[in-house]
């Protein structure tokens, strides 16, 4: 019998580790249907064990996406081309899941949650569990159409269509924001019954809350195209009052120090510092600019391992030093730069302890290795509160929605410091930690730069600046906005093109499935209205 196709992978559903369901055909058998005796069925399986699939699958989509679109977007070190970091290869799902391995993960979640819509028909209590599923695949899909465009959805996990066409990404995007309300609706007045909740601890009052906060990024995610649905949109969740405000509501995933009987400490961590040190290089553009207008995140955020000056051997920069090295001793890459990599992994600057969890940067002098830090409790900042801020504000300039633009950016800064700065507290000695005083200084400067600002798109610019820095650790937002503004401009322009207008749909599904076409780096998403080659 030969290998089932991977479009099969549409079809399974991943329940914890007890239930997996595959359906499909095998080219030369007799058999059409082939079902595993020793597996359970759908009716014997324990929705909370579904849920809790589905978390964990989220969290691994969005770690998937985030490692490429924060290359790409210069919140950490790529190393060479576009081309050659986002590849037919990359999103690859004929493997078991893995880390990466977002395609399959993405219809598993979709899977589960048509599995959870059809035991909630019998049993009404299960009402709040299909409501989080379908919020969880909300997140899922518009994040697919935002990095692939068409996909498969509503011909996907239907065992009777082995080869799903993709949709029409616009038609999904609606979908969604269906989704989202149906879901919302759901939770309302419930009282939880869920025995596992990886993100708000079974409140579901916040639940109903990253509904609100997932459909104002999307109605500002299409506002080039149809600004007035955009604007009505966003004005009808700010007057409805329920959207993220406070770091309490924000939307993560958060790691443990715990190795067994899994891994479960933040791969920043994980990557950086155990054996040999450094695994990737940090950005000497987001270093740089940290460093120059005194951000108060800058210690937080990057961990040097050394504080003795690079040599020439330690360096394989032959032309600018500053493609490897910016002094202080912030040690790390330039954009693209594909030099060789010499040992350097126990003294090059590390992740800190926001968000990975490593060690926050008191002048240590120490290799990551010898200084653990909070040994890997890092969070997955997946959609946050100082986001929304950002969001609002920016929408204020641009849409003329409801809600002061300047006041917005303000509580957008203050609140994304304060969480950076309280994740690392037990880890800052008070002589590095930056004081009230540092932080005012900082905002205002920021504000300042806004009140001097000419134009709204150099108003929009400084909002930008806020959140793509606020980004790290996520990546995918700033990938969002930087193809739909082209702000902010981006620090170590090079000749890397053509720059990624979309990621490319894993050729193990393409090579399988007759009904999908490969895309292409160049290809837009259908909120990218703007003219090729306009960013790099």
């Amino acid at each position: 019998m030969k290998k089932i196709k991977n479009n099969i992978s549409r079809y399974f559903v991943g329940i914890a580790t007890s239930l997996t369901i595959l359906l499909g055909s095998c080219d030369t058998t007799e058999l059409d249907l082939t079902v595993s005796p020793n597996t359970l069925s759908p009716e014997s399986a324990d929705p909370n064990f579904i849920l809790n699939q589905m978390q964990i699958d989220l969290n691994k989509i969005f770690e998937g996406v985030r490692d490429e679109a924060t290359s790409v977007m210069r919140l950490d070190n790529m190393f060479d081309t576009y081309q050659s970091n986002i590849e037919n290869t990359t999103f690859n799902s004929f493997a078991p899941p893995s880390d990466d391995n977002v395609w399959q993960r993405g219809y598993r979640i979709n899977g589960n949650r048509l599995l959870l819509e059809s035991l909630a028909e019998a049993d009404p209590d299960l009402v709040q569990i299909k409501s989080i599923a379908g919020l969880i695949t909300a997140y899922t899909f518009a994040t697919f159409v935002d990095i692939f465009g068409d996909v498969p959805f509503s011909e996907a996990n239907d065992p009777a269509i082995l080869n799903p066409s993709s949709d029409d990404q616009v038609a999904i995007y609606d979908e969604m924001f269906l989704l989202i309300d149906a879901s919302i609706s759901g939770l309302v007045g419930q009282t939880s019954r869920i025995t596992t909740d990886l993100y708000y601890g079974g409140d579901l009052t916040k639940w109903i809350t990253f509904g609100n906060t997932l459909k104002l990024k999307m109605y500002n995610q299409i506002s080039n195209i149809d600004a007035t649905r955009a604007r009505t949109g966003i004005n009808s969740l700010i007057a409805g009052g329920d959207l993220m405000e406070t770091v309490a509501d924000d939307f993560q995933f958060s790691y443990t120090t715990d190795t067994a009987p899994a891994e479960s400490r933040h791969t920043y961590f994980t990557e950086n510092y155990l054996a040999g040190g450094g695994s990737i290089y940090m950005s000497n553009s987001l270093m740089r600019t940290l460093r120059d207008s005194n951000d108060p995140r800058l210690r937080y955020y990057f961990y040097r391992q050394s504080l003795t000056e690079p040599t020439g051997d330690d360096l394989p920069c032959n032309i600018d030093p500053n493609e490897c090295y910016i002094g202080g001793f912030y040690w790390g890459r330039v954009h693209a730069f594909s030099q060789g990599i010499p040992a350097d992994g126990l003294a090059r600057t590390i992740y800190g302890v926001y968000p990975g969890g490593g060690s926050f940067d008191n002048d240590n002098n120490t290799p990551g290795t010898l200084n653990p830090g909070l040994n890997g409790a890092g969070i997955n900042p997946i959609l946050l509160s100082s986001y929304a801020k950002f969001i609002q504000a920016e929408a204020a300039i641009t849409l003329g929605t409801t809600g002061d633009a300047r006041t917005l950016l303000e509580e957008g800064v203050r609140n994304h410091i304060a969480k950076v700065m309280a994740f690392g507290a037990a880890d800052a000695q008070a002589a590095f930690a930056p004081s009230t005083a540092d932080v005012d200084s900082f905002v205002n400067n920021v504000l300042s730069d806004y009140d001097a600002a000419a134009t709204d798109e150099d108003r929009q610019t400084i909002i930008l600046e806020q959140y793509y820095i606020s980004n790290y650790g996520n990546g995918i937002d700033a990938y969002n906005f930087y193809r739909r503004t082209g702000l902010p401009e981006l620090q170590d322009p090079i000749d890397a093109s053509p720059f990624p207008r979309s990621f490319i749909i894993a050729s193990d599904e393409v090579n399988v499935n007759p009904n999908i076409d490969f895309n292409q780096l160049t290809d837009q998403v259908f909120w990218d209205n703007n003219p090729a080659n306009f960013i790099d």
